[in-house]
């Protein structure tokens, strides 16, 4: 393996530990020493995602024109230098939504230019190991940052837990400060469009929609976590840390499984059917109290999500000549979700105080809805397939 992946695949680890340790403690923080309702908690991540889905649709195609390195690194920068020291020096839930739209850029510049970055690394016809690869990496990250960073609030203090980001988001600046050495594409080893991707248009829309509902789910349920934790399920900020760990250990191990497999990527019925056992685990958490229920139906979401991040992933780069284009409107589509999805399950739960999990109704619901879009879209491709044979 090259010297220029490691270090994208190290600094994407890094970064993801960054930004969902983040997801977790911001709220936490919010609930714990500023006692935010759960529409407070959702509009934190609706922050950090609405700044990152304006920021993404201008890296992604900038980054097909100016190159990847002078968009990433100042994005780790402003991760390291600016954004977790307003989190770590704050006294109030003002300084928090202070720090949330900063964080956001931060992330906006790094992602989507670092994918395409991932991409030139990537010989064409390695490409889908090389993607499969980095987001099992990326995914491990999270699950760390998502156990540690609540772990060590719990244990010490959430400045201890802040301090572990700084860590993690100055190494990635490290990884990244050397430029990468990437060999320039064999034109002769592209692949013919029909070889890369049949049928990838329709199946880039389907993934699309599917990423934006597992999103809107996923940023959703982690934003009320702590509110769900605390006041319904009656667990502890260590638990609450478990409890996300193991829905991205989940998406984790749906990565590393899809990395091993090949042609799944070419149907969707995959997608389909982990899509409704998702939505089904959701709504039947909206009326559970056992937090054995969630440890056990929640990780069905991270297998949902690895699968539509692959597909929306994978097929974004296949057109090598829009990667930073597709990369960026990747991150943007998820990154809507992920924004829309806190302020949705946050304001549910404040108009119905009595009914403490009905964020889950919501994300099932989104689940629901997407996948019959997803249906019409295959159906309407298919007519027009027959229209045109």
């Amino acid at each position: 393996m090259n010297t220029a992946r490691l270090r994208i695949y190290a600094a994407a680890f890094c970064m993801d530990a960054t930004a969902y340790g983040a997801g977790l403690l911001l709220p936490i923080k919010a609930l714990k020493s500023f006692d935010a309702d759960p529409l407070e908690l959702g509009l934190i991540g609706t922050t950090i995602n609405a700044t990152y889905t304006i920021v993404c649709i201008l890296t992604g195609r900038l980054s097909d024109r100016v190159g990847s390195r002078s968009l990433y690194l100042p994005g780790a920068a402003l991760v390291f230098a600016a954004a977790l020291p307003i989190v770590y020096f704050s006294e109030s839930l003002a300084d928090l939504y202070l720090a949330a739209p900063v964080l956001g850029v931060g992330l906006g510049f790094y992602w989507a230019p670092l994918e395409r970055e991932m991409g030139e690394a990537s010989g064409p016809r390695n490409l889908w190991k090389t993607a499969g690869t980095f987001n099992c990496v990326w995914a491990a990250g999270i699950c760390m940052g998502c156990l540690l960073g609540p772990g060590l609030y719990d244990q010490l203090d959430f400045k201890a837990g802040v301090i572990l980001l700084l860590a993690l988001s100055g190494s990635a600046l490290a990884l990244l400060a050397l430029p990468l050495r990437i060999e320039p594409r064999d034109k002769t080893d592209e692949l013919k469009p029909a070889e890369a991707a049949p049928n990838s248009a329709r199946l880039l829309l389907v993934a699309w929609v599917a990423n934006f509902s597992a999103y809107f789910a996923f940023s959703g349920i982690t934003y009320q976590l702590p509110y769900l934790g605390e006041k319904h399920l009656g667990i502890g900020v260590a638990m609450i840390g478990l409890l996300a760990f193991s829905i991205n250990l989940a998406r984790f191990g749906g990565f590393f499984t899809l990395r091993r497999l090949n042609g799944w990527n070419h149907s969707p019925a995959w997608l389909f059917a982990v899509q409704l056992a998702a939505a089904a685990a959701l709504l039947t958490l909206s009326q559970a109290e056992n937090p054995v229920y969630y440890f056990v139906l929640l990780p069905l979401l991270g297998i949902f999500s690895s699968l539509s991040y692959s597909l929306s992933f994978y097929y974004g780069l296949t057109a090598s000549a829009r990667a930073g284009r597709n990369s960026g409107l990747h991150e943007a589509v998820l990154s809507i979700g992920l924004m829309l999805g806190p302020l949705a399950c946050g304001a549910a739960a404040r108009l119905l105080p009595d009914w403490p999990a009905v964020a889950l109704a919501v994300a099932g619901a989104a689940l629901l809805l997407a996948l019959i879009a997803e249906l019409i879209i295959m159906k309407i491709y298919r007519g027009r397939n027959e229209m045109g044979g």
